[in-house]
């Protein structure tokens, strides 16, 4: 029962950040209570405080709101990821609005390093709030990027919220470009349109404030009327909502307006008051900006006493400031941003590299099938192989009758039951992603998230996300089969327990689903099918970042290189080859420039063994493999050399080597004969070269050994 009970809590949680102000917050808590209620459930602490805080945060009451989050974060166990990342979330929000950016890098960059592990609520969440990291930076372009994936993901999920605050995000960061002022204006007004529609007062609020800021800062081309206007509209707003930091920066703004170019009277009468209400710690830039205009309106006025009054306080809180920020590196907290987005890419695409050659796999499995439903349990035991999934299916669109048929379903108790949704008239997860023509990917699956996708009140028994009402689902991926922008259908993957899938999941899925809709088109096509998969099947062949073979394709090759020379009394060469000190590399001039060096190196090896007859593979890291078949031994010997040499000319320092200035190889190598009597156990001969290689890295590393082998049956002889 308590399992039950903290699905359906966490599901109502992961919808929160839709709800608006304190009266979203007891309206969630009044939903998990009737949960609770129902079954007998003892909430814990953690979701407890999780409500509290943001309770707090949305009541401006934000240090007390820091420190419940703190408390609720050391409650997190191993499986409340989730939750940790929401938290951490709010908290990089609230420490950025305080100029604590050191401590919101550390909660974003574990929010970003563990992004993979969200779906599209929480990284629309997520992204929001980063992308106010990246403005108060004042790293526009960046800012502007950020927003943009959040606008996305929130129009993803119809979080309404924050889609409108990323359209203001991209319009507040245009709005600091060179000539962007009319596309920031119409990114803020398309989210005073959505905050209007939505009863988002907040929303209206903040766009009315920032298409004033922009349009004061291109005070040439708008007239003080409108300009004033859209001040006094987001004033307006402001008064009915918890926004301290976003009213008071409008404020500002306003004032420092009004100096400028209105009554320098009222900007004088608005800034003597704001002075008296606002908290410098809270905002030092709000502070500086209010100062710097009162010391304006101050300086031609004849109260020299209170002008001076004013600077001092000034000078003495800028020293305060100043002294705050002396252990706050921003390069760094960027540079830091920038790498931990590079790990959680490099690790999505390495879980997409690892599981490529069998999503191709399945993709050519359904492509060359002439019975899709005869061959779905060999369909389905593959994809159970790359994903956690108890249901899989193929849904085929019919564009002329807009219809939706799920004919090609299959899970762990068999064939599912064709059913068919009309998209005109019926709602359903499915439907929805032919319609928008996106992903659909939930991880905590109740009423309240289905319904984004399907009115609760138009809901069948069978149109959601499953088919049969004895199996419960709370994870599902759904992403349409689209070629050239057409949809063919719709690919599903299903399971009943939570938080199954991440997002390399995602990718390999729409990947898939690319796949499957070549070979959809194909059973009208056939003869366009040759093509497209020659193409697939180089990418499951190689490492994507050096170009060679990978190990998926090496126990493909060697096997029958094998047996071929075995078969004509061919000779075989073998060099395992490793880049000295290439750790050292790697952690002095950083990833970026150890990718580019592995490159450079495999171009190398690739333009010394270009034979039709050379197979070269990256073996792993900084470990690579070479295969020659047949090759005159003088003529391998030399090759090897000029591989070395071609190398050591690339002249790329390593300082942290112990054998060399620049980058350098160690090559161990095994030139094999007598091949017919060989076992075709590959391992065998490639301990030989391994060998080779462990007594060059033992005496001194740089340099290449070379040893012929006769072979003998179940024996290697040694005839060096």
């Amino acid at each position: 029962m308590s399992h039950s009970a903290i699905k359906k809590i966490k599901a109502i949680m992961s919808q929160l950040p839709l709800t608006q102000g304190v009266e979203g917050v007891a309206q969630t808590k009044n939903k998990i209570n009737d949960v609770c209620q129902e079954f007998n459930y003892q909430l814990p602490k953690l979701f407890t405080l999780i409500l509290e805080g943001v309770k707090g945060n949305r009541n401006n009451n934000r240090l007390e709101a820091v420190e419940v989050f703190e408390e609720a974060l050391s409650l997190c166990q191993e499986d409340d990821v989730a939750q940790r990342l929401q938290i951490q979330t709010f908290l990089g929000s609230i420490y950025a609005d305080y100029d604590d950016y050191h401590k919101a890098y550390i909660a974003y960059r574990d929010v970003l390093e563990h992004a993979y592990r969200l779906d599209a609520n929480y990284l629309s969440f997520a992204y929001t709030n980063i992308s106010d990291f990246y403005l108060c930076l004042g790293q526009y372009e960046q800012a502007y990027q950020i927003a943009a994936y959040g606008a996305q993901y929130g129009e993803k999920v119809g979080h309404h919220s924050n889609h409108a605050i990323c359209l203001l995000n991209m319009g507040y960061a245009l709005g600091y470009q060179h000539s962007e002022h009319k596309s920031a204006i119409l990114h803020c007004k398309e989210a005073l349109k959505l905050g209007s529609l939505n009863g988002a007062t907040r929303v209206e609020a903040i766009a009315h404030g920032y298409i004033a800021q922009i349009m004061a800062r291109n005070s040439n081309i708008y007239s003080p009327i409108e300009i004033d206007h859209h001040f006094e509209q987001a004033d307006r707003f402001f008064t009915g909502v918890f926004d301290n930091h976003n009213q008071t920066e409008c404020r500002v703004h306003h004032i420092a307006y009004m100096a400028e170019f209105g009554n320098r009277q009222q900007a004088l009468e608005r800034a003597l008051k704001l002075y008296e209400e606002i908290t410098p710690e809270d905002n030092y830039g709000f502070f500086a900006l209010l100062c710097d205009c009162l010391c304006d309106l101050l300086n031609n006025s004849n109260d020299s006493a209170l002008l001076c009054k004013i600077q001092s306080h000034y000078i003495q809180v800028t020293r305060q400031h100043l002294k705050n920020l002396q252990n706050k590196e921003f390069d760094n907290l960027l540079n830091q941003i920038e790498k931990a987005t590079q790990d959680h890419e490099r690790l999505v695409l390495d879980k997409m590299q690892q599981h490529i050659g069998a999503v191709t796999d399945v993709g050519q499995s359904i492509a060359t099938s002439e019975d899709i439903t005869n061959n779905l349990p060999m369909i389905y035991e593959k994809i159970c192989s790359i994903f956690p999934t108890e249901e899989f299916g193929i849904a085929l669109y019919h564009e002329d009758i807009d219809t939706l048929e799920y004919c090609y379903f299959y899970d762990n108790k068999g064939p599912v039951a064709n059913s068919k949704v009309n998209c005109a008239t019926q709602y359903s997860v499915g439907s929805y992603v032919v319609k928008h023509k996106r992903i659909v990917h939930l991880n905590q699956i109740n009423d309240e998230t289905l319904s984004v996708f399907v009115p609760l009140q138009d809901r069948s028994s069978k149109d959601c996300a499953h088919f049969r009402n004895d199996t419960p689902v709370q994870s599902i991926i759904l992403t349409p089969i689209l070629i050239q922008n057409k949809v063919l259908g719709v690919l599903s993957i299903q399971h009943s327990l939570a938080d199954q899938y991440l997002q390399y999941h995602c990718n390999l899925f729409e990947q898939l689903a690319s796949f499957i809709a070549v070979a959809l088109e194909n059973h009208m096509q056939r003869n366009r099918l040759e093509a497209a998969y020659q193409k697939l099947e180089i990418l499951s062949k190689t490492d994507p970042l050096t170009g060679l073979y990978n190990r998926y394709q090496l126990d493909h090759i060697a096997p029958k290189l094998i047996k071929k020379s075995s078969k004509r009394l061919a000779n075989l060469a073998i060099a395992v080859i490793d880049v000295d000190y290439y750790k050292g590399y790697n952690d002095f001039h950083g990833h970026h420039q150890g990718d580019i060096a592995l490159k450079l190196i495999a171009n190398k090896m690739k333009t010394v063994f270009a034979a039709r007859n050379d197979y070269l593979f990256r073996y792993g890291g900084d470990e690579f493999l070479l295969l020659s078949y047949n090759p005159p031994e003088v003529e391998f010997n030399l090759k090897l050399s000029d591989m070395h040499k071609a190398v050591a000319d690339l002249a790329l320092a390593n300082p942290l080597s112990s054998c060399s200035d620049c980058i350098s190889l160690s090559i161990g190598a095994a030139y094999f004969s007598h091949l017919d009597h060989a076992n075709n156990d590959f391992l065998e001969l490639f301990n030989v070269a391994d060998q080779e290689l462990y007594n060059v890295k033992k005496t001194g590393r740089n340099r290449i050994s070379t040893v012929r082998k006769k072979l003998k049956t179940e024996t290697i002889e040694i005839t060096v």
